[in-house]
């Protein structure tokens, strides 16, 4: 039976978690990072017998990637792969005026939203290069890459970065394909303090609309409304 392997970041809630839970099944193979293992993931996957593998990381120690990436690769089997997927998907968010900003929290900020998807970027093109097969780059950006509001200045730079970095690749490479999509607001961690909740969608529904853009509607090279 062939296999398809993904390769998922920011696995342990929200968004990733959603998204990993509509990717479990037979003919898919998983790879979750995240700095905490989600313990329910696994149980989910192993009660089903669906291939997942955890890979307990912080994006943050971006020198240590590399080698993250040959241990994720080393799972990937050559004789049953049919397509490989990296969803950059891991994200910090805080809002805060840039004056009362800790330089230490804006280097972990760019570090996790920029500098690792650009690092985990390279390192999949690299390592898949022996691979004659469907392969692709989804980067999970936000609106607030060209919606500019106080207090988020880091964060909409990270996502405005991110997004050039993907039009960029898009522009060096055609046998790996690559794009961004843009989420609206989502019931998760990072919009808690929302007042109106009713604007808010699920972590499902964004999974969806995420997935079906990655396997249907996917634009090489393009960063995309998810809604």
């Amino acid at each position: 039976m062939e296999v398809n392997y993904f390769i998922l970041t920011g696995a342990s809630r929200g968004i990733g978690e959603a998204i990993c839970k509509k990717l479990l099944s037979n003919n898919n193979h998983l790879l979750c990072v995240s700095r905490k293992k989600n313990n329910e993931l696994m149980s989910l996957a192993n009660s089903n017998k669906h291939k997942l593998d955890y890979f307990e990381f912080d994006l943050n120690n971006t020198y240590e990637i590399e080698d993250l990436m040959k241990n994720i690769f080393e799972k990937i089997d050559s004789s049953i792969i049919e397509s490989l997927y990296l969803i950059n998907n891991a994200g910090v968010h805080f809002s805060q005026n840039v004056e009362e900003t800790e330089p230490d929290s804006i280097i972990n900020m760019m570090n996790v939203n920029l500098i690792s998807p650009m690092i985990l970027t390279s390192s999949f093109i690299q390592q898949s290069e022996q691979y004659d097969i469907e392969k692709r780059i989804l980067n999970v950006s936000s609106g607030a890459s060209f919606n500019l509001s106080s207090g988020e200045s880091c964060y909409s730079t990270s996502k405005a970065g991110l997004e050039t970095f993907t039009k960029s690749i898009g522009i060096e490479k055609s046998n790996v394909k690559i794009m961004a999509i843009r989420p609206g607001m989502v019931d998760t961690y990072m919009h808690r303090n929302t007042v109106n909740k009713k604007i808010l969608k699920t972590p499902e529904y964004a999974a969806d609309r995420i997935l079906t853009f990655l396997f249907e509607r996917f634009e090489h090279g393009k960063a995309v409304k998810a809604w």
